[in-house]
Parts: structure tokens; sequence; C-alpha cells
């Protein structure tokens, strides 16, 4: 089993730490622990929050572990082939999934491994977290088999983002009720404050996307 030691962080962000921590024990996504595996954690910074105020979050540093994992070879869609194919849209709606890869349940044998220090606890992950070598593309896995009538057809995906196509206002609506009855089907919960709704020009994948006859028009944000 890996260890690491557990990483020093300042007073301020222990209260951050526990403020998380419950919040995950709350949700269901960790558990106390008593696995013989441990990773260390970092206290990373967050886009501001609507006031302006820094926001910092919980990360584990799982690279001994992710040196030890074989490699999922599941591929993860190019960027470029995607925003490609959004210059045929007159509108744009895009879909942020709640809590991106949490919303997966970890297989009871890779439980353990996933397990991790804080400056007071030992806990695992039930949900799959970020950090983890192969999440990535299981989740891209899950969402390719969840839109897979869809994919490529009336909507594009990129992991836990989802843009929607169409070239009229009529279909658009159309294909957003196909997409929802397919997430449905697939307990997969959208994020509706992160996502956005019919929009003439949009942002996807930290691109600016606009209509365009010759293809998408995108820049770097």
């Amino acid at each position: 089993p890996v260890h690491a030691k557990t990483y020093r962080y300042p007073e301020v962000h222990k209260q951050v730490v526990q403020k998380q921590i419950n919040q995950m024990l709350q949700n269901n996504i960790i558990r106390p622990s008593d696995s013989p595996w441990s990773s260390p954690i970092w206290i990373v910074p967050k886009k501001l929050d609507a006031s302006g105020n820094k926001k910092w979050g919980l990360v584990v540093d799982y690279r001994k572990v992710n040196e030890k994992t074989v490699s999922d070879r599941y591929p993860i869609p190019n960027i470029t082939d995607i925003l490609d194919k959004l210059g045929r849209s007159q509108y744009f709606t895009t879909l942020d999934l709640a809590s991106g890869f949490h919303q997966l349940e970890m297989s009871p044998e890779s439980i353990p491994k996933t397990a991790f220090n804080t400056n007071n606890g030992h806990y695992e992950y039930l949900r799959m977290p970020f950090g983890l070598k192969n999440a990535p593309a299981t989740f891209q896995r899950v969402m390719d088999n969840v839109l897979k009538d869809l994919q490529n057809k009336i909507c594009l995906v990129y992991m836990d983002d989802i843009v929607i196509l169409n070239t009229s206002l009529q279909e658009h609506i159309q294909n957003l009720k196909l997409v929802f009855e397919a997430l449905r089907k697939g307990n997969l919960k959208v994020q509706l404050d992160k996502s956005e709704f019919l929009k003439k020009e949009t942002t996807f994948l930290g691109h600016v996307i606009t209509p365009s006859v010759m293809g998408s028009c995108t820049k770097g944000i």
C-alpha cells in the first residue's frame, strides 16, 4: 500500500479543511477510514465567490497512487474537434454536471486506495474523487454510454461538460428534452447555476463560441 507523509498547511486553512470534510461526510462522499493506504492533501485556490472573496478547495495528492495504477486507455475527446463541430449551431446550451466525478460510486475494492489524511483524521472516498489517474477516462466512458444515441448528433460531451447543438429554436428545445431524459435515466444531475440555456454566445471548454457558417468562432479566455 502507498503511504505518504501528511503535508502541513496554515492554521487558517484548517477550518476550510474541516468544513469541507464535514460536508463530504454529510453527503456520503467520504467516510472515516482504517485503510493502510494514505495520500496527503493540498489546499488550492478556487474561483472567487459572488462577493469577490477568496475560496479554497481540498485536493488529494494521489501522485504515488497514480504511479502504481494501470492506465485506462479510453479516449478523451479532442477539444479542437469539438469546437470545430459547433459552428452550425444558432443557439447554445451548455450543461455542467453537479459535483462532476462525485456522481460516480467507487468500486468496493478501490475505496481503501483513495484514503487520505488531514491534520485530524483519516478518510476514504465512496465516490470518485478528482486526482485519480483514471478518473477522466472513467467519467468519459460513463458519459459516452449515457448519451450514446445522442452524442455527435445533437450534443457534444467533454467529461462533465455538455453542449447541445441545433439549427433552430424548436429543434434546440426538443434536443434539450432528449438530453435531459438521457441524463435522468443515467441518474446524472445537472448543476443549473453553472449551466447556460439558449445563448447566442457562450463559453465552452475555455473558449467563447458564436454561430458561424465557417465553423466555430473561438478565442481562449
